[in-house]
């Protein structure tokens, strides 16, 4: 059975790279859940994000070392740019994200934060010199479209809130499309273990030396450390991993736009279990997203049995799929 996957998986990475970034968009998109919760629990953003990463980082680490061992390290300059790159991208956006959502509305917070899937197309544009194609530039308005749609009417915030959510959706796409360049840097296992690492450090540095607004509040009871531990593997461990997995085999441009589908989750999970009501335009929004979504997936698949057609045909040559974007 594992290996009908791993061919399967072989045989389509791209696609399967669709399908891993909504996984692990379903994974991120439960976060807002697990802060109320956790704030209800005594504990504030800095405390749990604290926790949560320590806690994944710990666990990875002895996992590494107990099945691979100190083998298959990356060489010194790729550890540091893989450490850097869980010390910024876990560190700054997460924190912000998560302080934001307690000065504004759930929904306005998800309007502002996903712009950035329109920056990391244009940053790719910029730094790997990859003009997007109509098929990326039709898909990326209609997944904002449609997170716009979903979030459906939203709040009004502070001046504050909103800067916040604008760098925090900064600060995530150039985390993306970093993770575009440095994911072929190591096997999975160790690139994940490194970045997380790279959180946890900073987590612990800024939660003992730095300033008071940023002092840690931990849950004061049972409950709350059972869901720091449920937020540690599923939405860092696990949805991290599968991030990691798609971004490897579909490049930044494409990912930010998939991982839109965590908006859709988010919204869902607030009706679901945080007494929020669903209205038609958000059911229109959230079907936009997954037709975009779709979209995507068949244009990858589809332009992933041209490059297998051509390679076939010409197999010392070349061609890259429709929606390729240089990661490496």
């Amino acid at each position: 059975m594992r290996a009908k996957l791993r061919n399967a998986i072989n045989s389509k990475p791209r696609m399967f790279g669709v399908i891993f970034i909504m996984l692990a968009g379903s994974g991120y998109g439960t976060g807002p859940w697990f802060a109320e919760n956790l704030e209800r629990n005594g504990a504030n953003p800095m405390g749990f994000l604290t926790a949560r990463f320590v806690i994944s980082a710990a666990l990875l680490i002895a996992f590494r070392l107990v099945r691979m061992g100190f083998k298959n390290l990356p060489n010194t300059a790729d550890a540091l740019k893989i450490f850097f790159l869980g010390a910024f991208g876990f560190f700054v956006s997460p924190l912000l994200y998560f302080v934001a959502l307690q000065d504004l509305d759930s929904g306005l917070v998800v309007v502002i934060f996903y712009i950035y899937p329109a920056l990391a197309v244009v940053l790719s544009w910029i730094i790997y010199k990859h003009k997007p194609n109509r098929v990326i530039t039709i898909c990326l308005f209609t997944t904002l479209t449609g997170v716009w749609l979903t979030a459906g009417q939203v709040g009004d915030g502070n001046t504050a809130g909103v800067v916040i959510t604008f760098f925090s959706a900064i600060t995530h796409a150039i985390y993306v499309v970093a993770a575009g360049s440095i994911s072929k840097k190591s096997d999975p296992l160790t690139m994940l273990t490194i970045a997380l690492t790279g959180a946890a450090v900073t987590f612990t540095v800024v939660s003992l030396i730095g300033p008071s607004s940023l002092d840690p509040e931990f849950p004061i009871n049972q409950q709350g450390w059972l869901l720091v531990f449920a937020m540690a593997f599923l939405i860092t461990i696990v949805a991290t991993a599968l991030f990691f997995a798609g971004i490897k085999r579909i490049g930044p441009g494409v990912t930010s736009m998939v991982e839109t589908f965590e908006a859709v989750v988010t919204i869902f999970i607030g009706i679901l279990f945080m007494s929020e009501t669903v209205t038609a335009i958000q059911i229109l929004g959230t079907v936009t997203v997954l037709g975009s979504i779709v979209a995507i997936g068949l244009a990858e698949s589809s332009a992933e049995a041209r490059s297998k057609s051509q390679s076939d045909k010409h197999p010392y040559s070349h061609s890259g799929t429709v929606l390729d974007l240089p990661i490496s």
